[in-house]
């Protein structure tokens, strides 16, 4: 299947079409990427499970698409070029191996996306759900993973401001190398705050989910 990006639209189309047939608008993103279903919808935008139609093996990877907060051309330009800031920072942060790799930032139809590395594997709120409650010693392991991660994004001057057990993803067995003696992977920066300053992903008062954001946060 082909999932159309255009936000108004979002109709469901056979693969090999290349323009939606319910709104017309292109499928391939950057005449590339292949959005197969929506996995994750928010505040900010959506996430958009996708295909790389370039490379021969056709990899799985994650479209991230952001909701537009702007009218005016000024601050359409500001948010563009902090759009590129950011998308920057991002590339770096995905150097480490426990958090996706940035592949691509474009802007497309208006709007921003970005393409990352797809992580095979279960979440911990499906662990959680399959397994019941950790364990202490299963609950230090996940510090001794967890901790190193946001001690290299806050070096970054970033916060994540979402975490919680859907976004830390345990990839699965078959996915992991022999030389990876990690299994948690760190996953969407959609409510990411750059220290710097910032106005992509302003886009209420409140950012991130209510049962884990920071008491702060609510505060404002």
């Amino acid at each position: 299947m082909s999932q159309c990006l255009n936000p108004n639209c979002l109709h469901q189309n056979s693969a090999e079409i290349e323009l939606c047939q319910e709104c017309g608008s292109k499928l391939l993103l950057a005449e590339r990427y292949r959005a197969l279903e929506i996995i994750g919808e928010g505040g900010f935008g959506r996430t958009f499970k996708a295909v790389d139609e370039f490379q021969p093996s056709k990899p799985l990877c994650v479209i991230k698409q952001f909701f537009s907060t702007v009218q005016d051309a000024k601050s359409i330009q500001k948010a563009t070029e902090l759009f590129e800031q950011e998308a920057v920072r991002l590339e770096t942060l995905g150097k480490h191996p426990q958090i996706p790799e940035l592949f691509a930032h474009l802007i497309q139809d208006n709007h921003q996306y970005l393409v990352q590395e797809y992580i095979a594997g279960q979440n911990l709120a499906e662990e959680l759900a399959t397994e019941g409650v950790f364990s202490e010693i299963k609950i230090r392991e996940f510090l001794n993973e967890m901790l190193p991660i946001l001690e290299f994004v806050h070096e970054h001057q970033v916060i994540h401001r979402d975490i919680k057990p859907e976004n830390i993803v345990r990839i699965a067995k078959s996915e992991r190398g022999e030389d990876r003696e990690f299994s948690l992977v760190l996953v969407d920066f959609g409510a990411a705050k750059f220290t710097s300053k910032t106005a992509l992903l302003k886009t209420g008062t409140v950012i991130g989910s209510a049962a884990y954001i920071a008491p702060e946060q609510v505060r404002g």
